[in-house]
């Protein structure tokens, strides 16, 4: 690949804004969070094998929902009033539900760093950009 490997800061931004992670134009989504096979804007192909974004998005999970949740479990104890903790939890469950695409838009970015760093976005793996219909 001839272009620069964009930075990280980059990467995440484009994944939060659910678009390609190599030319941030092309819609990752068709619908909520069903994923794309390939860009239609620069032709990348998303994933070379199904599940490849689990241990992202494990780590991004962990990081932002169940280690807060975990805090609040374990403070409820010396929490005299219960409606708090019933809020706090009803908000990190809301958080956790809406943000899915993002996140998911966040770790295919980081999947496709990965890639770039080791070599598996050779040339030859990814197939030329899609021709528009005129």
């Amino acid at each position: 690949m001839n272009k620069p490997t964009p930075q990280l800061r980059t990467v995440l931004g484009r994944g939060l804004r659910r678009r390609c992670p190599q030319c941030g134009k092309g819609p990752v989504f068709r619908g909520w969070v069903k994923l794309h096979d390939h860009c239609s804007e620069c032709g990348l192909q998303y994933l070379q094998d199904q599940g490849d974004l689990w241990a992202y998005l494990v780590a991004i999970d962990r990081a932002l929902f169940i280690f807060p949740l975990i805090v609040l479990i374990y403070f409820r104890l010396y929490i005299p009033s219960s409606a708090w903790f019933c809020a706090l939890a009803i908000g990190l469950l809301a958080g956790f539900i809406y943000t899915l695409p993002h996140r998911n838009g966040m770790a295919l970015g980081l999947d496709y760093l990965v890639r770039r760093k080791w070599g598996d976005l050779s040339a030859a793996a990814t197939p030329p950009p899609p021709t528009k219909p005129t």
